[in-house]
């Protein structure tokens, strides 16, 4: 009995609605304005969760936090410290849900464009998943029956690494395990768990979108692409032919189609 008294105790501790978070940085209210503004006429509300600043470098305080060995071991080539302040900055967002015991948020970046179709949506409730929903995704494949109907969405689950965390959801849950994933960081914000066996799902058609690179304000672009020009080619581990895994993997690949966008 006072074990299930405790786990009554925790559940009902555990907040029911799902929070809209903006991730920005301080001083950039310019460049987070159209979204609000955005959500203010969806007659959505929101909350600012102030990120890591990495443009003038890494604040020496988040070396702790990091593991820059390792991310380039994963990368094959340097993570820059703009990448890694926004890594560190989705994580802090992992934290919050977890630290108030949150049943899960939405999370958009300030650069997010939402679609005429984002309230509809949310306010359905279809963003209340188990895991994680990436509401924007690109490069995304899937397999064509791994997927369900939400609405006038579909939900993908992912084969392999989308790339882009500007609009997701995530439950408290996945919260925790992304906050295992990247302690310490060494992995870029998207994403540092395999999407597959965690079950994630891609949104379509996406109902948040993101100004093509090259367009649009960005903290990350030019740091990235110099650091791209570093990528080492290594040689792959012959000892993967000998793996389940890894006919797995394979085969999913070559079922996998792209999902719409």
């Amino acid at each position: 009995m006072p074990g299930l008294l405790y786990y009554l105790l925790e559940v009902t501790t555990v907040q029911t609605d799902w929070p809209v978070f903006v991730l920005t940085l301080e001083g950039d209210e310019e460049r987070r304005q159209p979204l609000l503004d955005q959500l203010k006429e969806m007659g959505l509300q929101w909350r600012l969760i102030f990120g890591v600043d990495g443009r003038k470098g890494l604040p020496a305080e988040y070396e702790a936090m990091i593991d820059r060995e390792a991310a380039h071991v994963k990368l094959k080539r340097p993570m820059t410290d703009s990448e890694f302040a926004c890594a560190l900055s989705h994580r802090r967002i992992y934290n919050i849900i977890t630290d108030e015991e949150l049943a899960g948020a939405v999370v958009l970046e300030d650069d997010a464009i939402l679609t005429p179709d984002f309230p509809d949506f949310i306010r359905a409730g279809h963003h209340l998943t188990d895991t994680l929903a990436l509401l924007y995704h690109y490069s995304g494949r899937a397999l064509p029956w791994q997927r369900q109907n939400v609405g006038r969405w579909v939900m993908h689950r992912p084969t392999r690494r989308a790339s882009g965390c500007t609009g997701y959801t995530l439950s408290l849950i996945m919260a925790r395990e992304l906050l295992r994933a990247t302690t310490p960081v060494s992995c870029v914000s998207d994403w540092p768990v395999d999407l597959y066996h965690s079950r994630a799902w891609l949104v379509a058609p996406r109902i948040v979108h993101h100004a093509p690179p090259g367009q649009g304000p960005s903290h990350l672009e030019g740091e990235r692409a110099a650091a791209e020009m570093l990528l080492q080619r290594g040689k792959k581990n012959p000892a993967r032919f000998f793996k389940v895994n890894y006919y797995r993997g394979l085969l999913r690949r070559r079922l996998a189609r792209r999902v719409e966008s």
